[in-house]
Parts: structure tokens; sequence; C-alpha cells
């Protein structure tokens, strides 16, 4: 939904926003969402621009419920230091358009001040994932799955009765035990997913060179549409089908010219299966922990824009999130569901404080 929507209601609104390395995502309750491309890496010291510009296409944001993961972006020297920044170019974002508060959400579930952020970076740190999967366990499904695929990466959190499963709470440890698989839906290189490619009766090493990624096999299977206007690409040339077959046989030597279409699918088709096999380990794996804890049948949920990556279990009820929200929110639903906790926690401390009023 466009962030120019004129929605009433938006009025006064809580605006969630995920700052991750890679994008910036923006979400209200009210379904009104938008995400753009941002680099952490190369602009960290235009965050603040950034933020600024982009809330001011909402209406009347009255607070900002914040998460993030950009922290892990190698312009950083620690994650601690990208906490600290990501935190100060957020509260200087919020002084220059006047929005009241801001809260930043940590994986015990908590909202910090900013001035409580360095002290708690671990918490702060990576805490996307929680957001959502505290949101699915309170709203959607007290026992599941939640698969949410990003560009980057794909969360894979156990949800029973009502609690997030795992005890993991940094990026270290969620990949120790398969809650981080990293491998996304549109940047993961073809390089890391494949060393070799079945190519006209040979078997063919790929180049270990950024030529490729997961987006252009994904484009050359039609899973998703083109966009010729955005250049987010492995040579800065547009998201469209010729540009990614151009990308894809580079991986194998060759140019464009030199593979057929058919060829250029069949690629595809291996470097799409290669990224679809650690998702689905990690699926299996918590899929049967979660069978052994749960006395009804679990529903895995899924989220984010790189569903035909999952693998789904042959007994799993799915509830997909482009279905019960929007292929929009969707996309961008840990920034919803930071915005929604912070909304509901702000509605229960108002609710206590007119009961103790009554009473």
């Amino acid at each position: 939904m466009s962030p120019n929507a004129n929605n009433s209601d938006a009025s006064r609104a809580v605006l969630g926003v995920d700052i991750g390395g890679a994008n910036l995502k923006y979400a209200t309750t009210d379904n009104v969402c938008f995400e753009r491309t941002f680099p952490m890496w190369t602009q960290h010291e235009r965050l603040a621009d950034q933020l600024v510009a982009d809330i001011q296409r909402f209406d009347s944001i009255d607070s900002l419920a914040v998460t993030m993961t950009g922290e892990l972006a190698d312009c950083f020297p620690s994650r601690a230091d990208g906490v600290r920044e990501i935190t100060q170019q957020v509260v200087d974002c919020t002084r220059r358009l006047s929005i009241r508060s801001v809260r930043f959400y940590g994986t015990d579930g908590s909202f910090y001040e900013s001035g409580d952020t360095t002290a708690n970076w671990e918490r702060i740190a990576a805490s996307n994932w929680h957001a959502l999967a505290s949101f699915v366990a309170s709203q959607i499904a007290p026992n599941g799955l939640l698969v949410d695929i990003g560009s980057t990466t794909t969360d894979i959190i156990a949800i029973h009765q009502g609690r997030v499963m795992t005890d993991a709470a940094t990026d270290h440890q969620r990949l120790a035990n398969q809650a981080l698989v990293y491998v996304g839906c549109r940047r993961t290189p073809v390089c890391s997913l494949l060393n070799r490619v079945a190519f006209r009766g040979e078997d063919v090493m790929v180049m270990k060179e950024f030529f490729a990624t997961v987006d252009d096999a994904r484009l050359i299977r039609r899973t998703q549409p083109e966009d010729p206007d955005d250049r987010d690409t492995a040579n800065s040339q547009p998201r469209d089908w010729p540009s990614a077959k151009i990308r894809l046989a580079r991986m194998i030597g060759l140019d464009h010219n030199q593979i057929s279409d058919a060829e250029a699918i069949e690629l595809s088709n291996q470097v799409i299966d290669a990224a679809r096999q650690p998702i689905a380990r990690a699926i299996h794996t918590w899929w049967s922990r979660l069978r052994e804890h749960c006395d009804a049948d679990p529903v895995l949920v899924l989220s984010g824009h790189g569903q035909d990556l999952v693998a789904i279990p042959a007994d799993a009820n799915v509830i997909d999130l482009r279905e019960h929200m929007s292929a929009e929110v969707s996309r961008v639903a840990p920034a919803w569901a930071v915005a929604f906790l912070m909304k509901q926690q702000s509605n229960t401390h108002h609710a206590h404080s007119v009961s103790e009023q009554l009473g």
C-alpha cells in the first residue's frame, strides 16, 4: 500500500521501522507500508537523512518502534558500534521531524529508550525476527513454525504455547542451531550456493565471483516480476529476464548468446534447488522438534517474499501472511510487527493507568 494513502486512522500512528543492512522497511498497523534499498555498508553516514526523507512520506507519525539488523554491516568495527551509530542516527531523525517518542525493540521482548541501547546492545542487535515471532505467537499461531524469507536470510522460528521456542538470541547462536539460515531470495550469490553445475553433459565448475545471485535464477524462472528500473543487481544492470540471463551465463564463463533460454532455465533450477536445501534441512529439524512438543498439530506460517524457496512438510497446515495481511505487508512484516507490539504495549499501559485511576 502506498505510504501516501489517505487514511484517517493513520493519524498519530506508530510507525514500525526495520533497519537492515541492505534495506529499510516501514509499516504502520493500518497496513501503510514502504521499503527501499539502502546498502548500509556504503552510506551508513546518510542513514538519518534517508530516514527523514522516508518517514515524511507517512501522515502524522507520533512514535517510532525500531528494530534492526543493520549493525552487522561491515562498515561498523563491531556490532555494538553499529547499534550505537544506528541509534544516534534514529534519534537525530526524530528530533528533526519532532517525533514525540522512539523505542528500540530487544530480543527479550522489551522496548528500550535510546539511552539504554548501548548497555543492552546485544538484545537490540538482530531483533527483528523476535518481534515478528512474538506477533505470530500471540495473534496467529500459538503452536507453529514461522519461516520468514527475506532478500538475504531466512528465519526459522519455532513457537510453542504462545512463546518463542528457541533460547538463541544472537545471530551466532541462531546460525548454530539452524534458526537462522544465511540464504535469501535476492542477494545470495550463486557462487555461495553451488561449486559445480551440470551443463551439456559435463560437470562444470562455477566461477567464484559475484556475477549473479539467486535473484537472477528467480527472474529466469519467472517466480517474481521483472523490474527494469531496479538496478540493484550484481552488475548494476536491470532486474529483467535478458539481463539475468547475461549474469547467470557468466557464472560458467559464457555469454548470454552462447546458452539457450532452456539452458538458462535449467541452470536456474539448479541454483534454486541449491538454495532450498539448507532451508529445507533447518525446517525439517525444527518441525520435528515442534511435533515432539505439541499436543495439537502445529501450523507452518510463511512470511517475506521468497515462499517459493520453502519445501513445505507433507503434514503441515500453512498460513501465508501474504493472504492473512497482504503481499506488501508480508514483505515488511517485522516492521509491521514491531509497530503492533509497541501499540499493544501502549494500549495495555493506558488501560492499567485508567484502571488505577478508577480504583
